[in-house]
């Protein structure tokens, strides 16, 4: 009987023993008790949280999707459904060159004086080409010149819009006097820029300035995207040149 008493005194102090040494060693190593769990909830929670700080939403060229948004100080424009049968209608961007010595950045287009030609373009879409042989529709400018393009965009659909200028040499865009897209400077290849914005109905007044230093080639293009669609070219039908020219 005794025998039997010292016995099952013995593994009580062993057992004892070996949950004491147990609890030492978690306390020395308290990654083995999270590893051994099995749960992985630890490396869970630090994997997602890398994930997440290196999954940030963008669009191309590192740009963040949340959209500007800007307010037309104009209810949209209503277009006829048929045209006024005028030879030169309302559509289009009135364009302003100034000749400019050694430009190096978009300028200050009101210290420039009056314009050297004044022309209508349809839209901006003018694949490149030999500076030498001039702006379309101004053959006269072949280097160091500086165009503004003024009108308005008329918007009829509300929604998330990501407006691009690509072109060589600089540009810039301006919608209600903001500068939204800025592209400026001397290119040694035609650079794309752009900016997503949320417009709503409305018509916008809109700028584009453009500049050509001396180099050889020349490029500019004014294309949207909207609501993450293919990014095409601005179409014409939705330019409208400014009221006062009459051009």
């Amino acid at each position: 009987m005794m025998r039997t008493y010292f016995s099952l005194a013995m593994v009580s102090v062993l057992a004892l023993a070996g949950c004491a040494k147990k609890q030492v060693d978690e306390t020395q190593n308290p990654d083995a008790a999270t590893d051994a769990d099995g749960s992985g909830d630890s490396d869970s929670a630090t994997t997602g949280s890398s994930r997440a700080r290196g999954s940030t939403a963008t669009r191309s060229g590192g740009r963040n999707t949340k959209a500007r948004k800007v307010t037309a100080k104009k209810p949209p424009r209503v277009v006829p459904d048929e045209g006024s049968g005028e030879e030169e209608g309302p559509n289009g961007l009135f364009a302003e060159g100034f000749a400019v010595a050694a430009v190096s950045a978009v300028p200050d287009f009101s210290s420039l004086g009056e314009p050297s030609s004044s022309f209508v373009v349809p839209n901006l879409d003018f694949d490149e080409d030999d500076a030498a042989n001039g702006f379309p529709g101004a053959s006269e400018l072949t280097s160091n010149y500086g165009i503004r393009f003024s009108g308005s965009i008329n918007i009829t659909e509300e929604a998330e819009y990501e407006l691009c200028l690509h072109s060589d040499d600089g540009s810039q865009l301006l919608l209600e006097d903001t500068l939204l897209v800025d592209n400026d400077g001397v290119h040694e290849e035609a650079v794309e820029a752009c900016e997503l914005l949320y417009l709503a109905p409305g018509e916008y007044r809109l700028e584009i300035r453009y500049i050509q230093a001396d180099g050889p080639l020349m490029t500019m293009h004014f294309a949207w995207a909207m609501n993450g669609g293919d990014k095409v070219i601005v179409p014409t039908e939705v330019l409208f040149k400014p009221d006062a020219t009459g051009a």
